[in-house]
């Protein structure tokens, strides 16, 4: 028992990272990127937009263990779905993590290069550049959470399976990441696509999940898994 009680704590600690360095990097990069003349703003603050930037990491890569430190308890119900949560909320969350990364870090680039341009035109540039890279970062959000929704769908499943935590938690959980995957392709096909926030009409989508997440980690870090779950799987 004691490695499964290792493995539920380690993962409810990945949580508790992952959410924390997001809302923090949220905190650092937002006032900055929505206040008027944004890429001069970048530049006028680049050790809090790096900061900010790198926190993104500090979410995306402890979150994207999340299904490989889980991938030795959820095998033994079925290994092809505990893979493919390696993959999609594994594999690809990190890569959709970094490439939002790259895209902030040209944002520093491009703001510093605006912020020393002295034509009007060479800063109507800088300004389209710049607007691309934050549409290009929108849409890598949505990309995101695409394949982190279906690795989340597989590793509830699983969980609601296995009965390893209650299943009111992962029932909650299955119809949250259902409801997460409906959010991005509200998104992608709204006019106005939405950002993924609870600031917006989409917002609602998002919630339950993320909601879900933190009662997920806390009962990990407290309860850890159920024991007799344990022995089912292992008699089986």
């Amino acid at each position: 028992m004691k490695p499964f009680r290792k493995i539920s704590m380690f993962v409810g600690i990945l949580f508790i990272i992952g959410t924390g360095a997001g809302i923090l990097s949220g905190v650092v990069t937002q006032p900055i990127l929505t206040a008027p003349g944004y890429l001069q703003n970048i530049a006028a603050h680049e050790t809090q937009w790096i900061v900010g930037t790198l926190l993104i990491l500090v979410m995306g890569l402890p979150l994207a263990m999340v299904p490989v430190a889980l991938f030795p308890i959820l095998k033994k119900q079925n290994e092809v779905l505990a893979i493919g949560a390696i993959v999609f909320r594994g594999v690809l969350e990190a890569i959709s993590y970094i490439l939002m990364v790259t895209c902030f870090l040209l944002l520093l680039t491009v703001g510093k290069q605006a912020s020393i341009s002295s034509g009007a035109s060479q800063l109507a540039s800088f300004q389209d550049l710049g607007n691309l890279l934050r549409s290009a970062s929108s849409w890598f959000e949505l990309i995101l959470a695409i394949v982190f929704s279906i690795g989340s769908i597989m590793i509830n499943f699983l969980l609601y399976q296995m009965k390893l935590i209650p299943r009111w938690l992962s029932g909650w959980g299955l119809i949250g990441s259902i409801l997460y995957f409906a959010a991005p392709l509200v998104s992608m096909l709204s006019p106005q696509h939405p950002a993924l926030s609870f600031d917006t009409a989409i917002g609602f989508l998002i919630g339950p999940l993320a909601l879900q997440e933190m009662v997920f980690a806390l009962w990990l870090l407290v309860k850890g898994f159920n024991p007799s779950a344990r022995l089912v799987q292992s008699a089986a």
